[in-house]
């Protein structure tokens, strides 16, 4: 996709019916709390906010136009970690480092649930480093939406 060239696979519509406004900024939080992926790979709803930016990219939104945050919690967190953490538990490097970096370096805030970090035996020390820490996922979910940010969750 435009926006990220690695991560988000998708496909070009030709003239849909149902567009963004191309006038208008967006901004989107994803609350992901299953992981799909399992251990070995990529979380494919961690992989949806690639394609999310790359699908409106295509149809000409910039990405200053798209504001997008992502809170993990649940079985989610543990896309959170770090490739040491993720090792330590699961004897396998993190298959969402490269796509956390590559988020993280197109302006999506990152956010864990400190609820679900610490009720899984983790602490902040074990997170990648682009994710921040937030007291909980609902914490976040109530601070993002009141900032007026739309929510996608279809965990």
């Amino acid at each position: 996709g435009p926006i990220l060239e690695e991560f988000g696979s998708v496909f070009s519509i030709p003239e849909p019916d149902l567009l963004l406004d191309s006038e208008k900024n967006h901004k989107i939080l994803f609350d992901i709390y299953t992981d799909l992926g399992g251990e070995s790979k990529i979380n494919p709803l961690l992989n949806t906010v690639a394609r999310f930016l790359n699908m409106h990219g295509q149809t000409g939104l910039s990405r200053d136009q798209m504001e997008v945050g992502v809170i993990m919690h649940g079985a989610g967190a543990k896309n959170a970690l770090n490739e040491e953490a993720y090792r330590k538990k699961f004897g396998r490097s993190n298959p969402n480092a490269d796509l956390l970096k590559a988020l993280d370096g197109v302006g999506v805030d990152l956010y864990i649930c400190g609820q679900s970090l610490y009720s899984r035996g983790f602490s902040p020390d074990d997170l990648a480093e682009p994710v921040k820490l937030s007291l909980s996922a609902m914490t976040a979910l109530v601070h993002f939406q009141a900032g007026g940010y739309q929510l996608i969750n279809f965990n």
